[in-house]
């Protein structure tokens, strides 16, 4: 998936051409054209080179083509900028069958239009009448590609030795788990065509009709990232372009300091993060994380590494990581293979060797026990696909420096912001009180949707529902700042390119020629000026900031807010003996900012609930049932916290003695 500086990139490449050229681009902003080509070389060959039929195991349904032949090198140079690059693959011999479509769409028949196939040859182009506008040039596509014969090999190429301000990790396990070529994958789902999926054989239909009554699983438990992509024409959202592209054109825009490298680098050389980076980014769908990577990640926060998930429905399932083939067929190529059994979605454990279902289960098959992913990231997926909603900030977040020098700064009173539609998107999280909550988690904007495609249980089940999703940041006690945008599409605030810019999945939009599209009403200034104000105070600084945005000094309050409880009571419940309901008040002020959230405690800070603070940050309240107790025993162990919008987070304390009105017991 990566390759260092002065390492070598091997293709191997299955064509039925006699000759073809690789481009190799590098992704970036390059005064807005997105990439450059950094080399090109071409093979002509007497005949073509097919590869031979990949290996396939039916109990898991993995396809692994490591067994194929290298067909051409790229010899990276030592002083290679490191970043997300890909190769294009151009075919350069004469069209076998010329394809009159643009872009030689390979979609020939669509059942809901077409003519029976009888009476149309799908290679000659429907006759023209008078009325047949497009027939006669009307609606020819402007920006048609001038090389439609072209495949994408994707990788990035990473910097072992410098460190740098920021370090990119791309989702590329999520690249090879949504991809289906060769027989399915870890969702079920089937490759169906080889003309528009890139040529994807049906590995587990030939097993099928070898061996009738052959026991498969209903979908793919390992993924093997030797294999072509198929993803472009099923799940483009859950490729490079639709999410980690606009975020690369920003930061490169804007002169960050930025090194990148893979999910797989970060669970193999995760260790080193603390020592080279300031800033660790996760973008985009970032859903699968083996457990070295998060531990990784985790250690570098306790460093003191600054964390930004700029990504939605990410930490989710818990993957690990085997060996793939190579060309002579053994399987000693590390880290080549996804394992992720999803044990969730099942009733006992499937995988063999260790937990490969959602970090979240709590259920006792799974033995290393819950470990949801807010407690790192702040936020937690409930919302799926697909979303397309705009992120909503009250004006009861204005004062927040997170918004400085945006128009959300200048809300008042019952004003709100509403940014830009599709921010929320595809998929994206909320902030749940499940006893994980990161200590002093501050939320930064709310937005309630009806009627959304909700998670109910561990990672299996979904119904409709109301969810509300938070921006949410913390700063963990090494000095760490952690923002959780809790949505996948955090970048498209950030840079008007990418895929589904009208919030459709691409090859539902147009299945005939899936592109990278320009989203008009994108970028938000907002977005862009509260990600720039965040990464500054995580002390990382643009070289080429934008003319229009504002930069301004990190932040230099060091001082906690304070919090005092006014009152505490405790309610009888009518016919519940078990319980009471615990209702408490009280005030908090900050001195250098304003506060951003208050916490409290009736279990002597074995568990923290977020309070429900006012919109002008000087009050808050709590309300909640308890298990019952000896007479007023519960107001000894109440104890609250406050934090500011710096992260600085109050010590907890006691409140002084109640007064006897406070200290009774309510019949409700």
């Amino acid at each position: 998936m990566s390759v260092p500086q002065g390492g070598t990139v091997f293709f191997k490449i299955n064509t039925t051409a006699t000759a073809y050229r690789v481009d190799v681009y590098r992704m970036g902003y390059y005064g807005g054209a997105g990439a450059r080509r950094v080399a090109s070389f071409s093979l002509d060959l007497p005949k073509a080179l097919l590869q031979p039929d990949c290996l396939y195991s039916p109990d898991t349904h993995l396809v692994d083509c490591g067994n194929w032949h290298v067909s051409a090198n790229w010899s990276v140079p030592t002083d290679a900028t490191s970043g997300i690059y890909f190769a294009r693959l151009v075919r350069l011999d004469p069209e076998p069958q010329p394809n009159w479509r643009a872009d030689n769409s390979q979609i020939f028949w669509d059942i809901r239009f077409s003519r029976p196939k009888e009476e149309q040859d799908p290679l000659v182009p429907p006759p023209g009448g008078e009325h047949a506008y497009g027939v006669h040039g009307r609606g020819r596509m402007a920006n048609a590609l001038k090389e439609p014969r072209a495949s994408h090999i994707y990788f990035i190429v990473r910097n072992d030795v410098a460190g740098a301000d920021v370090l990119f990790q791309t989702m590329d396990t999520t690249w090879q788990t949504y991809n289906c070529w060769g027989s399915m994958n870890t969702y079920g789902y089937e490759c169906g065509d080889p003309l528009t999926h890139a040529g994807s054989p049906h590995y587990h239909k030939r097993a099928a009709a070898a061996q009738p009554g052959l026991a498969m699983p209903a979908r793919a438990y390992k993924a093997s990232l030797n294999r072509p992509y198929a993803t472009r024409s099923y799940r483009a959202v859950n490729m490079p372009f639709q999410c980690e592209y606009p975020m690369v054109r920003w930061l490169e825009r804007n002169g960050y300091d930025v090194s990148y490298w893979s999910g797989v680098d970060t669970d193999r050389l995760g260790a080193a993060i603390s020592a080279r980076f300031r800033l660790f980014l996760s973008v985009g769908h970032d859903e699968y994380w083996s457990g070295r990577q998060r531990e990784h990640v985790t250690a570098a926060r306790d460093a003191g590494v600054h964390l930004g998930f700029f990504s939605g429905n990410e930490v989710y399932w818990r993957i690990r990581w085997e060996d793939g083939a190579t060309s002579d067929g053994s399987r000693t190529d590390s880290h080549r293979t996804v394992v992720v059994y999803k044990d969730t979605q099942a009733t006992k454990p499937l995988d063999p060797v260790e937990w490969t279902g959602t970090f979240r289960d709590g259920r006792d098959i799974n033995p290393l026990g819950p470990q949801p992913e807010n407690a790192l990231t702040g936020t937690i997926f409930t919302v799926n696909a697909w979303r397309h909603d705009p992120l909503v900030v009250p004006a009861e977040f204005a004062a927040h420096r997170f918004w400085r020098n945006t128009t959300v700064a200048a809300l008042r009173g019952d004003e709100e912001a509403v940014l830009l539609t599709g921010l929320l998107g595809h998929e994206w999280d909320e902030d749940v009180d499940n006893g994980f909550r990161p200590a002093g988690l501050m939320q930064l904007s709310r937005t309630t949707v009806d009627n959304v495609h909700y998670l109910v249980d561990e990672g299996s089940v979904f119904d409709s529902g109301t969810a509300t999703h938070h921006l949410t940041l913390y700063r963990h006690s090494s000095g760490a700042l952690v923002f959780g945008a809790g949505t996948v599409q955090w970048m498209w605030g950030l840079d008007a390119h990418h895929d589904s810019p009208n919030g459709m999945p691409p090859e539902r939009a147009n299945p005939y020629t899936i592109r990278v599209g320009v989203d008009r009403t994108a970028p938000d200034p907002a977005v862009q000026q509260a990600t720039l104000n965040l990464l500054v105070d995580m002390g990382v600084h643009p070289h080429t900031p934008q003319p229009d945005l504002t930069l301004t000094a990190s932040s230099t309050d060091t001082v906690a807010p304070k919090s005092e409880i006014a009152s505490c009571q405790v309610h009888r419940l009518s016919g519940r003996d078990k319980h009471r309901e615990l209702v408490c008040h009280g005030v908090a002020h900050d001195v250098g900012g304003v506060v951003a959230a208050v916490e409290i405690t009736a279990t002597a800070g074995k568990r923290w609930h977020p309070a429900v603070l006012s919109p002008d940050h000087r009050t808050w309240h709590y309300k909640a049932v308890v298990p019952a107790g000896p007479k007023c025993s519960l107001l000894r162990n109440v104890t609250t916290r406050a934090v500011d919008d710096s992260g600085n987070l109050e010590a907890p304390h006691r409140p002084g003695k109640h007064s006897a009105r406070d200290c009774v017991e309510i019949e409700s």
